[in-house]
C-alpha cells in the first residue's frame, strides 16, 4: 500500500510539473497584437528601403550568418527591383508557437504572410519573427514573393 501511495505522489508531481510549465509558457508568450504587428508596421517600410545593414540589424545572428556577404548583396539587388513600398494591405498570422526552456526565457515564434503593394505591383512577404524578453522581436527569415522576382 505504501508503494502505491509513493507511486501516486510521484505521478501527481510529474503531472503538476508539466501543467506548471504549460501555464508559465502561456503566460510569458508574446501577444501578437502588442508585439509582432507593431513591429511589422514600423519596420517593413524601413526594410523596403533595401539597406542591407539595417535589414541585418533586425535579424537573429543565425540568419545573418546563413549567407555570405556576396549572397546578401545579390538578394538585396534582386528584391530591390520591387521598388518602393506603397502600403501594407494585410497582415495574416499563419502560425505561432511558444517554448520555455528550463532557463525560463520564453521564446515566441510567429509566421506572418503580408500582402504588400509596391510601386511595381503587388507582392507578398513571408516573415518569421522571434520574440524573447532579452532580445525583443527579431527577424528569423524573410522571403519576398512576387511575379517580378521570377524574371
Amino acid at each position: 500500500m505504501k508503494v502505491l501511495k509513493i507511486l501516486g505522489i510521484g505521478i501527481t508531481s510529474i503531472f503538476v510539473f508539466f501543467i506548471g510549465i504549460a501555464v508559465i509558457t502561456g503566460l510569458n508568450k508574446a501577444d501578437p497584437k502588442e508585439t509582432f504587428i507593431p513591429f511589422l508596421e514600423q519596420q517593413m517600410p524601413r526594410v523596403t528601403n533595401w539597406d542591407l545593414d539595417f535589414i541585418q540589424s533586425l535579424m537573429i545572428e543565425q540568419a545573418v550568418s546563413s549567407a555570405t556577404p556576396e549572397q546578401w548583396q545579390m538578394y538585396i539587388e534582386k528584391v530591390s527591383t520591387l521598388g518602393k513600398l506603397e502600403r501594407i494591405d494585410a497582415v495574416q498570422l499563419e502560425n505561432m508557437s511558444a517554448r520555455t526552456p528550463f532557463t525560463g526565457n520564453t521564446t515566441t515564434t510567429a509566421v506572418y504572410l503580408l500582402s504588400l503593394q509596391f510601386s511595381t505591383g503587388p507582392a507578398h512577404a513571408r516573415v518569421i519573427l522571434v520574440h524573447t524578453e532579452e532580445d525583443g522581436v527579431q527577424v528569423q527569415h524573410i522571403n519576398f514573393l512576387a511575379d517580378r522576382l521570377m524574371q
